[in-house]
């Protein structure tokens, strides 16, 4: 009789065992598939995180944002004494056409009176169509003799290439200068 109930006490643990297998073995081809579904997305998500990163320019860095705003602290920020020499700092920031072309838009030697330009503001705004092309909005106060004779703005294309690990940039235009004028 003890054999009997220790028999019976056996098999509906083995049962109870084989069952669990049997759940447990279809809980796992589950979350297989589960697993592979998401594997799926994860892969899609990807690829549309790709798509949109090269439609938004999202693969432009803060350095190479700092980058412009640098180069055109050292371009605007010029008095007298550096209006020459901020050529030299630029040579290491823009390619050799650019710096003529910067040149070439300037005088070759400083102006005779006491004259300063400022930057008070850089704004560079990225433009998604073009990657690492910036528009860069700035706005300047120009003294001579140490008054104020124009407060204004100017808006620059910019391209930014990346040789050897550093920035240069590699092409600029002014698309445009805005004088405030006073009474409008």
């Amino acid at each position: 009789m003890k054999q009997a109930i220790v028999i019976g006490i056996l098999l509906i643990a083995v049962f109870i065992l084989a069952g669990s297998v049997v759940v447990l073995s279809g809980d796992k081809s589950s979350l297989k598939d589960m697993v592979g579904k998401k594997d799926q997305k994860i892969q899609a998500l990807k690829g549309k995180v790709d798509e949109l990163s090269t439609v938004t320019g999202l693969q432009v860095t803060g350095e190479e944002i700092q980058f412009v705003e640098q180069t055109f602290h050292v371009y605007l920020n010029y008095d007298n004494e550096s209006y020459v020499t901020r050529f030299d700092e630029l040579s290491n920031l823009v390619k050799v056409d650019v710096l003529n072309k910067l040149k070439g838009a300037s005088s070759l030697a400083p102006p005779a009176v006491d004259m300063k330009n400022e930057l008070e503001s850089v704004h560079v705004y990225m433009n998604p169509s073009a990657p690492h092309t910036f528009l860069v909005y700035t706005t300047t106060n120009y003294f001579l003799d140490g008054a104020l004779v124009n407060h204004g703005s100017q808006l620059y294309e910019v391209s930014v290439l990346k040789n050897n690990e550093q920035f240069l940039i590699g092409d600029i235009k002014v698309i445009g200068n805005m004088t405030e004028v006073d009474g409008v």
